[in-house]
């Protein structure tokens, strides 16, 4: 069996979708005739963590480092509580704050802050190159510090890289920066690490032609790998009960997935129905970040709660229980944004009210389900004309489930475990 170095700054326990997307690929890569050996670093200050994802990696090879990067550090101060309480929250502060923290450390870090685990990070990689016999290194970005410890290891130890893409990167798509010197270091920085890499895989087509086109001289194989989910994850999960109409959104809330356009059409539902408050509710699971829904119109505020992250099986049990499923993109978004979450969502094979504009990768995908219905977020008649039809549907009885049974086959393409498969593929391609 060879052996790959995955090197992921993100890796359980934390629970963000991207730790999903390499976890699941350390999950399944021994069936394919790969054994991943990990480095990441050692715990950090984080909004969510959920430890029962460690249970799905016992056995695997994992080297976590130190590091003097600002998450990191902030864990190691005293006291500092690390584990997110699991809690019904309806009310959540806006996170001014924090975001003037994550762009100060934008403006003094170059490519991001956790260029202070590159050091820690270098030289672990180094042993486990040595001891493990590796054959492959495979890096994920964000963050894109990731990125240069991979090209420095493959650099010193001539073996075969492919780094992973799970969103934008550069100045000139979609990642701000804040100077021409930030633009112009960014581009070098991009160039360097494109000729380096053998391969080169990204979460959606878009992100894909944007490093290529910016790279027309690469050698590197490029690769669309989407994010998915994993059919295991829906064994054994108890469905919640609900006895309204049960609309769910799983997930951060922040600018670009912004719920505006959804709060308006069902204002305006509400005064066409006073009836329908009684009968809908509607729950967010997640963190929010640079929005303020402290304030929300007092027509609907009864009928909408916040739950603070929840772990992910616990997620699956709301998805799962809901009536409708709620996407959200702004039309602000990046052509390659696609969230992990929409993989999910099509695995329940639940109704799905999307609220994304025209020009997204996401909506080529989820175009092709018959269960979802996308409505550009500018027409809010539209979404609440959606609403009423869904609601209508649901009180008719139309939306009586019969449970998961088997992966439908529109959806295999998705599975964790084909997606892969397809990436054991990549690899033994880039070794040849």
């Amino acid at each position: 069996m060879k052996k790959v170095l995955v090197i992921a700054y993100y890796f359980p326990p934390l629970g963000m979708g991207g730790v999903q997307r390499v976890m699941k690929f350390c999950k399944y890569l021994p069936q394919f005739g790969w054994q991943p050996v990990v480095l990441t670093v050692k715990n950090i200050h984080y909004y969510a963590k959920d430890p029962t994802l460690e249970q799905e990696i016992r056995g695997l090879k994992i080297f976590r480092t130190e590091s003097l990067d600002p998450a990191r550090i902030n864990a190691k101060l005293p006291g500092k509580n690390n584990t997110p309480e699991f809690q019904l929250r309806t009310n959540f502060p806006p996170r001014s704050f924090q975001s003037l923290g994550v762009h100060l450390m934008r403006e003094i870090f170059f490519p991001d802050s956790k260029i202070l685990w590159l050091p820690f990070a270098v030289r672990e990689g180094a042993q486990i190159i040595e001891k493990e016999n590796i054959d492959l290194i495979f890096s994920t970005a964000p963050p894109i510090s990731s990125h240069l410890i991979a090209h420095l290891l493959k650099k010193h130890y001539h073996l075969p890289w492919v780094a992973d893409f799970r969103d934008y990167w550069s100045s000139s798509d979609y990642i701000p920066t804040h100077t021409p010197l930030h633009c112009w270091m960014y581009r070098k920085f991009t160039h360097s690490i494109i000729a380096s890499a053998n391969g080169i895989i990204a979460v959606s087509s878009p992100i894909i032609e944007t490093i290529n086109s910016e790279n027309p001289d690469t050698t590197a194989l490029f690769e669309v790998i989407t994010n998915g989910f994993d059919w295991e994850d829906f064994s054994s999960i108890q469905p919640r009960k609900f006895t309204k109409f049960t609309i769910i959104y799983s997930g951060n809330l922040n600018p670009l997935r912004s719920p505006e356009p959804f709060f308006r059409a069902l204002s305006l539902l509400f005064r066409e129905n006073p009836q329908l408050p009684e009968k809908i509710s509607v729950i967010f699971l997640g963190q929010h970040f640079d929005i303020d829904l402290s304030h929300l119109p007092d027509d609907i505020a009864e009928s909408i709660s916040f739950i603070s992250y929840l772990p992910h099986r616990q997620s699956l049990e709301y998805l799962l229980g809901a009536d409708l499923l709620l996407f959200l993109l702004a039309p602000q978004s990046a052509p390659g944004v696609v969230t992990g979450k929409i993989f999910e969502y099509l695995a329940t094979q639940k109704p799905i009210l999307a609220i994304m504009p025209e020009h997204v990768a996401a909506k080529d995908i989820v175009v092709k389900f018959p269960q979802v219905i996308v409505v550009p977020p500018h027409d809010v008649l539209q979404i609440k004309t959606q609403l009423c039809h869904l609601f209508e549907q649901w009180e008719s009885g139309h939306f009586r489930s019969t449970g998961l049974k088997t992966v439908p086959q529109n959806l295999q393409l998705y599975e964790r475990k084909s997606l892969t498969q397809k990436l054991a593929d990549f690899f033994q391609t880039i070794i040849e």
